[in-house]
């Protein structure tokens, strides 16, 4: 194995062969092993990596479980598929695709507050709009097809969560709000950062604790007052921008 190999996977605690099973399973994705190619023999990745043949077993095993190889008898093994499915849901970048992947979303309570809480002293981002008096809390977990998709806190406006409290507690927030009877949202913003998990997020987003996330910190106002303000956790699989990197040129 070389120094850089040896090093490579000595950075982190987490069991080499799932190390090794991330890094073939980003040489199929990226396409640099292609469908229908076959991978280096067992033994040349052993000696590659510097690793036992049962270690490199477990980990090219891995990969077949996931369905992204296929092994041949007395022939080696083969790329089977080009990568999983990682975004069947992308990261919303615009209120409308908020409102839009806030449909497609189940929840689970976790927390709500039983009486009136204001909003965080530090927002984590700039925000021009007046905090209203009082505020009601969730604290919920999102799934998409059954998988983890994001865990949030949330914060609606007192008056507002009274009046449709169901409706805010059984889906995304976005949808409700976009939704509201007599209520037009005039500002809305967000910004993504990527943190590492913390207990709870890893719980519920099924994650080692310190694996990164993409952190969402969202508000929006109605005259200038802020009636929602959330800080939302994602698995960084979601995180997908695409960018016209010409647009501004007219």
């Amino acid at each position: 194995m070389s120094d850089a190999a040896a090093q490579l996977l000595s950075r982190s605690r987490e069991p080499v062969y799932l190390q090794l099973a991330t890094i073939f399973r980003r040489q199929i994705e990226s396409g640099a092993w292609r469908p229908g190619e076959q991978i280096p023999s067992l033994e040349a990745l052993c000696r590659e990596y510097g690793v036992a043949r049962m270690t490199m077993h477990h980990a090219i095993s891995q990969l077949d479980a996931e369905g992204l190889v296929a092994r041949s008898r007395g022939r080696g093994t083969f790329v089977k598929a080009a990568g999983r499915d990682r975004r069947p849901l992308a990261l919303p970048t615009s209120w409308d695709q908020a409102v839009a992947v806030g449909d497609r979303l189940s929840t689970e309570a976790i927390v709500e507050s039983t009486a009136d809480v204001p909003l965080p002293d530090d927002l984590g981002m700039p925000c021009d709009g007046r905090r209203a008096a009082a505020y009601h809390f969730l604290h919920r977990a999102h799934r998409l097809d059954g998988r983890p998709f994001a865990v949030g806190e949330v914060y609606i406006e007192a008056a507002v969560f009274a009046r449709e409290p169901e409706a805010f507690r059984q889906g995304a927030s976005v949808p409700v709000l976009d939704r509201f009877p007599g209520l037009q949202v005039s500002a809305a913003r967000q910004r993504l950062s990527i943190v590492a998990a913390g207990g709870d997020a890893a719980k519920a987003l099924e994650l080692p604790v310190g694996a990164p996330v993409a952190e969402l910190r969202r508000f929006a106002c109605v005259d200038d007052v802020i009636v929602y303000y959330a800080r939302i956790e994602f698995p960084t699989e979601f995180v997908c921008l695409d960018f016209d990197l010409l647009a501004s040129r007219g």
